[in-house]
């Protein structure tokens, strides 16, 4: 679904931030990415949803060369990847029922349809009550749940998931990681970025580790 091949991340004219990365992500295979702070994490997960261009090497998503095509074509694949950012980015006039079902509304979902997925995600997250609660007042776990929640209501071929327990207990944090295994066993490619040694060891899934810049893979 995704490779990547010699591909190298700079920003502004400075040192690589990415160096002589290869990586492919299949279908149904599932990743943890780890490395200390200021490795390339989030750099990495950026690349990975065309967030940011690689300034040398290649990179193809769903079997596209990602430099050869253009800009609309690039965010054409982005509804097929599920992404959970660190800072959320929820739309903050929009409800907890809205932030969620925006992608499937994005998809032309029946409201019917939307209405189904939507509240079953809401009771599988412990959010039933805040449905119609604006993001400012959740609190970070509570938003960190909406988040996931609209990064999976799709059912993408790809989630890339930066942290996306930081902010949660070790119980939701369970629950989070095992629906993304749902995800997982129906073809979805996981990707998930963390420092949580506890929780990998809980959900054991192959490890990708950066080290200044370079995958070991």
């Amino acid at each position: 679904m995704i490779n990547l091949k010699h591909t190298g991340l700079r920003y502004d004219g400075g040192p690589e931030v990415l160096s002589d990365i290869n990586l492919n992500l299949e279908a149904g295979s599932f990743h943890y990415l780890t490395g200390s702070s200021g490795s390339g994490k989030t750099s990495l997960m950026r690349m990975l949803h065309i967030g940011l261009l690689p300034t040398r090497g290649d990179i193809s998503i769903f079997g596209q060369d990602i430099m050869q095509i253009s800009r609309q074509q690039r965010a054409d694949l982005r509804r097929d990847i599920g992404v959970i950012f660190q800072d959320f980015r929820l739309l903050p006039h929009l409800s907890v029922y809205d932030n969620i079902a925006m992608p499937l509304r994005l998809a032309d979902i029946s409201e019917t349809k939307i209405e189904t997925a939507v509240t079953e995600m809401l009771n599988w997250l412990g959010l039933k009550d805040y449905k119609s609660i604006k993001p400012a007042f959740l609190s970070g776990g509570q938003q960190q749940r909406v988040a996931i929640a609209r990064a999976v209501i799709t059912k993408p071929k790809i989630l890339l998931a930066d942290e996306p327990t930081g902010s949660l207990d070790d119980y939701m944090g369970d629950r989070i990681m095992t629906l993304f295994e749902e995800l997982n066993k129906n073809g979805t490619a996981v990707v998930v970025a963390t420092h949580n040694k506890g929780m990998i060891g809980r959900f054991p899934h192959h490890i990708l580790n950066l080290k200044s810049g370079h995958l070991i893979t």
